[in-house]
């Protein structure tokens, strides 16, 4: 089995040279929220969208529903990677990319920075958890979100198909918490919505605990999916901060 295909969506081969930049899905969504950064990044920078099971073309596969199994199976594509990594998510992806690093950082490995978009830090429980609910209420709770297409939640049949993984992710996302705060060695920087109310600004800023080294925190107007409302600013700050890392490396 490839497991270079199905984990990692890149769209060019890696050279010894390159810096991989790892894209983590939010809950529901696939490796096909990235696709329009291929071309959006510096020639030098590899973009890997991660694809998990259970959506685009691994729909037939089970999705996770435990964030220490899927770490547990993501990690050995990961570590094929030897260049420098810069990891990046966006909702339930933060918390799989804080997970991947930590890991990594436990074996002696360090990415060059992680990008944590639209979510409260790990030790912050979900307020409001929707996984549990009945379909019906799960699905009007899903629209708070506004990141499940209106096609889906509009049509039963398109809903159905969709809902195993949708309650399976969310239910992943929901239940994982780390009320342990582990320090990474690598600097953070947190990217949040100012009308994000599934992660305001206050939460956000508390990802400085999680880090030794630097961190910042830029705010964008916006919902929960201000990073493609606002696609051409917000890369222009994931641009502007992997170039830094990138130049300090090599110092």
């Amino acid at each position: 089995m490839n497991t270079q295909q199905i984990w990692r969506k890149n769209k060019r081969p890696i050279k010894p040279e390159d810096t991989v930049l790892l894209c983590f899905p939010f809950a529901g969504g696939g490796a096909s929220a990235y696709y329009s950064w291929y071309d959006k990044l510096p020639e030098d920078i590899v973009l890997c969208p991660v694809q998990l099971p259970g959506r685009e073309d691994r729909f037939k596969e089970p999705p996770y529903l435990s964030m220490d199994h899927l770490i547990e199976d993501l990690l050995p594509d990961i570590r094929q990677i030897p260049n420098n990594l810069i990891l990046f998510g966006h909702s339930m992806g933060a918390k799989i990319a804080y997970e991947v690093e930590k890991r990594l950082e436990q074996e002696g490995k360090t990415s060059l920075h992680l990008i944590v978009s639209g979510n409260r830090p790990p030790h912050m429980p979900e307020p409001k958890p929707i996984h549990h609910l009945d379909d019906e209420a799960f699905r009007h709770a899903l629209a708070r979100f506004e990141g499940t297409p209106k096609e889906i939640l509009e049509n039963q049949d398109l809903f159905q198909f969709f809902l195993p993984m949708l309650r399976a992710d969310f239910q992943m996302d929901e239940m994982y918490c780390e009320m342990e705060k582990t320090r990474l060695k690598c600097p953070i920087l947190a990217l949040g919505g100012e009308e994000d109310g599934e992660a305001v600004p206050e939460e956000i800023r508390l990802w400085e605990e999680y880090t030794g080294d630097t961190f910042s925190c830029r705010f964008f107007p916006g919902g929960h999916f201000f990073v493609w409302e606002l696609e051409k600013e917000v890369l222009e700050i994931i641009r502007q901060n992997l170039l830094i890392q990138m130049e300090e490396s090599y110092i």
